[in-house]
């Protein structure tokens, strides 16, 4: 949890005070160390390399790149915890697919996305920013509590989009294929790496990239090894304390990135603003503890020892490839599993 609670409040100081972090360079470092991460992690496990052709991967690497792409670029234009409380809107584009689709979802989820859709609503609408201590200056936040506001929130909307299709994609891909959790991340961000860096060069902006390293290259690699140990601890926390455990930790670590981010950055809230975070915490929990009473059933009695390993060996891998997969752009994201749950 710690880990993500220092990438988040990284990734807030690099976006403010006036300092504008570069999309592509930061999609270049972060995914290329992503990349190593995960390269490792299936050497170590010693995985079966997947038998998916790469220009499929190439295009969950080309949405889950535009959903990081327009997420960072969102914080150009509103707060982070703005950020992270939008991105917990993530079940909404998924829920309207899969209802235009005919697809059915149970009334409580309904209500937890209502619930958190308009305690996000309060907390954007309810007041104007205070001056900011930890970003720098008071023009920033002013700035982004003016119009400029709606554009991240489309930008925010886009990303949710992305999400939406890449987990959509995804779960189709699995549905045909076999692959396993540090595999696919790691095929998914090196699609994300190559993406970048050719746009780097296609778009002329290889300058912009030295540039960036030479300003904040450390922080770019602190935010990169910080995500990329994430990843690890996730691995390390489903394999000895299961799936739900690691649920836990993930909506602790949201709450927790909240908190720290209005304690350090200085976001002082209104008492509507209040209202709004205490509104989509709620939904998050409520939320966790309906999934967290749907566990049940592991099988038929008859089952021999070695189907139910496998079976829960495959479980085991299934939730790992979840929670890995949304972790690594995460930025700002939670590790919740809204996308999963809505399979």
């Amino acid at each position: 949890m710690a880990s993500f609670v220092c990438y988040g409040l990284l990734l807030e100081y690099t976006t403010s005070g006036g300092r504008k972090l570069h999309e592509l360079s930061f999609l270049f470092v972060t995914s290329g160390l992503y990349t190593l991460t995960a390269a490792a992690g299936r050497y170590v496990r010693g995985e079966t390399l997947t038998t998916i052709p790469p220009s499929r991967f190439a295009i969950l690497g080309l949405t889950s790149m535009g959903s990081t792409f327009t997420s960072v670029r969102s914080l150009r234009y509103v707060i982070y915890p703005i950020q992270v409380l939008a991105k917990s809107c993530k079940p909404v584009p998924v829920m309207l697919m899969g209802t235009l689709m005919g697809k059915r979802y149970d009334f409580r989820k309904y209500i937890n996305v209502v619930l958190i859709v308009f305690g996000v609503a309060l907390f954007m609408g309810g007041g104007k920013e205070s001056k900011g201590k930890g970003g720098g200056g008071g023009g920033d936040d002013e700035e982004k509590s003016s119009g400029s506001q709606f554009l991240g929130i489309i930008l925010l909307f886009i990303s949710l989009c992305f999400d939406g299709g890449t987990g959509a994609y995804e779960d189709k891909l699995m549905s045909v294929h076999s692959v396993q959790p540090f595999d696919l991340m790691y095929n998914i961000q090196l699609g994300k790496t190559i993406l970048a860096g050719v746009s780097l060069l296609v778009l002329n902006q290889l300058h912009i990239f030295i540039q960036m390293c030479q300003e904040m290259g450390l922080l770019l690699v602190a935010l990169g090894l910080s995500g990329a140990m994430g990843q690890v601890f996730i691995f390390v926390t489903i394999s000895k304390f299961g799936a739900l455990t690691c649920s836990i930790i993930g909506l602790s670590r949201k709450i927790t990135t909240l908190l720290a981010s209005i304690y350090f950055y200085g976001h002082h809230l209104n008492g509507i603003q209040i209202s709004g975070l205490v509104v989509s915490v709620t939904a998050m929990v409520m939320n966790f503890m309906g999934k967290s009473k749907k566990g049940g059933g592991h099988g038929h009695h008859g089952e021999t020892q070695i189907t139910k390993e496998q079976q829960e060996k495959e479980h085991e891998d299934e939730e790992m490839r979840k929670m890995l997969t949304e972790y690594q752009d995460e930025e700002e994201e939670d590790g919740d599993v809204e996308l999963a749950a809505a399979k």
